[in-house]
């Protein structure tokens, strides 16, 4: 959202609900969603190298950062 608005890319991929917080903030700069592109959340795990075989019970006890703080999935 921060490049589309600052002109940095004219599309952005992103869920609705960055176009939702803009619209709210009243920013002046209105964001239209205008396709669907995944049929779930779309959310993806990104790690800083390869792991070979990983198991989500690899991610116990690591950080995880979730996104913008008080949006799915990141709890409040």
């Amino acid at each position: 959202m921060t490049a589309v608005l600052s002109g940095e890319a004219d599309i952005g991929f992103m869920g609705s609900e960055s176009s939702i917080y803009t619209y709210a903030g009243q920013s002046g700069d209105q964001i239209v969603n205008f396709a669907q592109l995944t049929q779930r959340a779309g959310n993806f795990l990104v790690a800083r190298s390869p792991m070979e075989d990983f198991q989500w019970s690899d991610l116990k006890g690591a950080d995880v950062l979730g996104g913008r703080k008080g949006v799915c999935p990141q709890p409040m």
